[in-house]
């Protein structure tokens, strides 16, 4: 119907014209939900992945099965990564340093503290104080330690999880070069996921066989030895979600479409990958691992079973890339049906802030739950089920109180929660049933983890006092000057 045609009606008053011209537009929100439910579930895969292996025996079949594929974290989390870089610069000019700048900030600094933080924990953790004194016994103790600490600072390896922040980094590094490509190689993406496609292919058979000869000996056979720390292993998926979130609007149209399918297929991958999984450990018993004749003794059966559920077996990874996928279909229902505002939506967004932290932090206190937590003759599921619960509870615990104390940037990679936010007084009772706790879980029940709950709760009290103090100080300023 043209202009001419339109019924009087349709058209507003001079008055309602005006009004709708200087009305502000609506905000659109460009914050991608659905990565707010990813990121949780996937950190909360992480821990159980850490408390499997923990609490049950390496001979378990089904707990390792069930680890295997837990494993997808490891290449979602930089699957997350690429992806969520890439939408944020796909549609404007990055200045490298200050992106690294910024970006190293957030992720180095908390990767330095968490890593002196694990290299004096766990040394505490076998020899108490006399192991910390002990380290400036003498000027080669000092030495000792120094290269230990930068070690521990070059791999990531003061604790088993750390490496992602390693692998992270270099990520941060090479992305100005990758977004450059990206852009200027519009059209050929499915090219370059195709070459990336092939090396991931050939670097993960090569990684769980004996080294090339080139790599057999020397500087080149430590780099081998340390693959899963460089981003060499991982690169595909980081491309992956590159070039997903380059074509977002396309890719998001293509999972809205056949989610449904995607659902079904990647459950008969992850139901095949099971299959498998069961059949290869049957098959590589057989083999004698430790030479003494016996094929179904206990190294062997370990051997096997590891073997089937190694994170770089080629055949593993379909089902790996099948939860992710199905994680992101689920997360675009939740961002369909999310209510903003409502209880549900700032739960999530609040455990999508903490989330880094709970990841940096819940090795700490699940290392301060053994060796009690391991209860011989309980069931294992029932065992995992009350460490998990246990260990993520404290650890939220603990991310709770640094988010609220003046080093909530160093360890947790956010600035710490407003003043205006804070209740000190409830903070600092809070501490003080923190410490109390602590000392009787110790004290009473020779738990280890008593000392940790002590010390977040001694922390707590301190962060709580400077709250209080900063409080006061500002409500004893000018309003003018507090504006200005």
């Amino acid at each position: 119907m043209s202009s001419q045609e339109a019924p009087s009606d349709s058209v507003g008053s001079p008055v309602e014209e005006q009004a709708a011209a200087v009305q502000p537009k609506a905000k659109r929100d460009k914050h991608l939900h659905q990565i707010d439910l990813f990121r949780l579930v996937t950190f909360g895969g992480v821990i159980l992945d850490h408390v499997i292996l923990g609490v049950t025996s390496p001979l378990n079949v089904a707990a390792n099965g069930v680890g295997l594929l837990l494993r997808y974290t490891r290449y979602g989390f930089f699957a997350l990564t690429g992806f969520v870089l890439t939408y944020q610069y796909r549609n404007r000019k990055l200045d490298v340093l200050d992106f690294w700048r910024r970006r190293y900030k957030l992720i180095g600094i908390p990767f330095i503290v968490w890593s002196l933080i694990y290299w004096v924990y766990l040394r505490y953790r076998v020899g108490g104080l006399d192991a910390l004194k002990d380290v400036f016994n003498s000027t080669e103790s000092i030495k000792t330690a120094i290269k230990s600490i930068a070690y521990d600072l070059i791999t990531g390896g003061a604790e088993y999880h750390l490496y992602f922040l390693s692998v992270s980094m270099q990520i941060y590094f090479v992305f100005p070069a990758v977004l450059w490509l990206l852009k200027r190689s519009n059209g050929y993406h499915r090219y370059l996921l195709l070459v990336s496609g092939a090396f991931q292919a050939w670097i993960m058979y090569a990684m769980v066989r004996p080294p090339l000869e080139f790599f057999s000996s020397g500087a080149p056979l430590t780099l081998w030895r340390h693959l899963e720390i460089t981003l060499l292993p991982y690169q595909f998926f980081v491309l992956a979600g590159c070039v997903a979130a380059y074509h977002y609007e396309a890719f998001q149209a293509f999972i809205l479409r056949w989610r449904v399918i995607l659902l079904g297929v990647g459950a008969a991958v992850i139901a095949a990958t099971l299959v498998y999984y069961v059949y290869d450990i049957d098959q590589t018993r057989t083999t004698d691992v430790d030479g003494n004749g016996d094929k179904g003794s206990i190294a062997d059966q370990i051997w096997a079973i590891s073997r089937a559920a190694n994170v770089f077996m080629l055949h593993n990874v379909w089902a790996m890339i099948a939860i992710i996928v199905m994680l992101y279909c689920v997360g675009t229902y939740w961002l369909q049906r999310r209510t903003p505002g409502s209880i549900p939506a700032r739960v999530l967004r609040t455990a999508s802030d903490r989330s880094f932290g709970i990841y940096l932090g819940h090795a700490l206190m699940l290392d301060a739950l053994y060796p009690k937590i391991r209860v011989p003759g309980m069931n294992p599921v029932l065992l995992v089920i009350i460490t998990y619960v246990i260990t993520v509870a404290l650890t939220i615990y603990l991310v709770e109180v640094l988010r609220r104390s003046p080093i909530s940037l160093w360890t947790t990679g956010r600035k710490r929660i407003d003043l205006s936010e804070q209740n000190g007084m409830r903070s600092l009772i809070v501490g003080c049933v923190g410490v109390a706790l602590g000392v009787v879980l110790r004290g009473g029940f020779e738990l280890f983890v008593g000392n940790v709950i002590a010390a977040v709760g001694l922390l707590l009290i301190v962060s709580a006092l400077v709250v209080l103090w900063q409080q006061r100080s500002l409500a004893d300023k000018p309003a003018a000057e507090i504006s200005a």
